[in-house]
This record gives C-alpha cells, structure tokens and sequence, in this order.
C-alpha cells in the first residue's frame, strides 16, 4: 500500500505536461509526502484543459455527511473501485493524474534497525529506470465541509505488485504510460476502457533500499531517496 511518496517541483510538472506557467502552483518538491496533506493533481478543466490544482491526499467523496474526512481515503484497490460506494463515481467520471517521483514502500521480509535502535521493516524507493516523472492514476471528488467551503480531494488507484516491484511488496500504484493520458482524463472514457488502462499500466520501474528516516513524516530532504547498503539479514547482530 502506498502510504508515502515523493512529488516533482513545480517546474517538472510543468516541462513534462507542457502545461505551462499559468498553471503553476508553486509547487516546491516534496521528499516525504504523506496522506492528508496538500499534493498536486491534473484534471481536465470545463473547457477541457489540462490544470494544475492543489487537493487534499485523502479523498472524500461529495456525499460524506461526517464533519471528519474517511481515515483511509488515500489508495484505492482498482479492483473494487468500480463497486464500491466511496470509489466508484469518481472513478467512473473524476479522474485525474497524481505526478510523483517516486514512491516507498516498507519490505516486511527485510529488516533493519532504526536511528533509535528498533528494528524496522526496510523501506525501499520505487522510480522510473530514467528516474523521469510518473503519472500515478487517481480519481477525485469536491466535498463541502460543515462551513460550506469546497474541499479537493484525491485517491491514488492501487494493483497487484508486478515487475521488480513485487519483490518489495504486494500492490503498487497505478502508473500509466504518456499515452495513456488522454484516454484516462477524458469522460467519454468507457468502464471497459478505464480497467484496460490500468491492466496496462507501466511495469518499467527500479526500486532500492532507502533510510528508514523516511518513517518520519517530520524528515524532508533529498537524502531520504539516496540508495543504502542492503539491509543487514543476521538480527541476533542487533544495531551498530
């Protein structure tokens, strides 16, 4: 599951999507994005032009009548979306594209220990073999809190780990290819067509160990996808 990703600057965005600077919203690259917090989103605008918009990580469908948002709005399993009450109308006509750097993922078959001397699970980072930006599949929806102001929200999608991903962890987001794009933003988009995008998503990723400071959503900083040695397998070592 994909708790914790790290987004593009503003300037990635905009030279990857050529979408230009009128859409900029100042985004400063992030190296530990976290659910609930504000991450970059692209939709179609009413005129059918791509926008940069800022969302909340989380969604929250527009029918929810809590004053507190879903807990676990951040990932969607994509093959229960289309079914499911919290899912399945945004995906069926909000769609959207999350741009990411890349994502981490905790190997629980791996061990290593802490700063503080615990012993974790070994997080790993997940990117393009060319290190480019990806477009995560996600879908969003417009909710009004209880003092009537519009809240933006987004979910990534999630699949069954392949490629070199699997061996880290079972589910991997949604990546699709450029040539997706258009065919995943746009609402005459059939349910046929939506499920043969996601079966067809990318599989061309890398992955390696990474810090376990990136545990802490407080940590921020480029380091945090610098490679490590492989994690240590003889525990009875415990920390050095």
């Amino acid at each position: 599951m994909c708790g914790r990703y790290v987004s593009p600057s503003d300037r990635a965005i905009e030279d990857y999507w050529h979408i230009g600077a009128r859409n900029s919203g100042g985004w400063v690259q992030s190296f530990n994005v976290a659910p609930t917090t504000q991450v970059p989103l692209l939709r179609l605008d009413q005129q059918g032009e791509l926008e940069l918009r800022a969302a909340r990580w989380g969604l929250i469908p527009f029918w929810w009548k809590q004053p507190k948002p879903p807990a676990f709005g951040f990932n969607a399993r994509s093959e229960e979306a289309a079914a499911k009450p919290m899912w399945r109308e945004s995906l069926r006509t909000h769609r959207c594209l999350m741009p990411a750097q890349g994502w981490y993922e905790w190997n629980e078959r791996q061990h290593t220990w802490s700063r503080s001397g615990r012993k974790v699970n070994q997080p790993y980072y997940h990117h393009a073999l060319d290190n480019s930006v990806l477009a995560v599949a996600g879908i969003w929806s417009t909710w009004c809190n209880t003092h009537g102001e519009e809240v933006l929200s987004c979910a990534l999608l999630t699949k069954d780990a392949l490629g070199p991903v699997a061996a880290v962890h079972h589910r991997m987001p949604v990546i699709l290819a450029p040539e997706q794009f258009d065919l995943w933003l746009s609402p005459d988009t059939t349910t046929e067509q939506v499920h043969s995008a996601i079966a067809l998503s990318r599989q061309d990723l890398a992955a390696y160990p990474v810090t376990t400071d990136v545990g802490n959503t407080r940590n921020n900083f480029p380091e945090l996808i610098e490679p490590v040695s492989e994690p240590r397998i003889d525990e009875s070592m415990g920390p050095r």
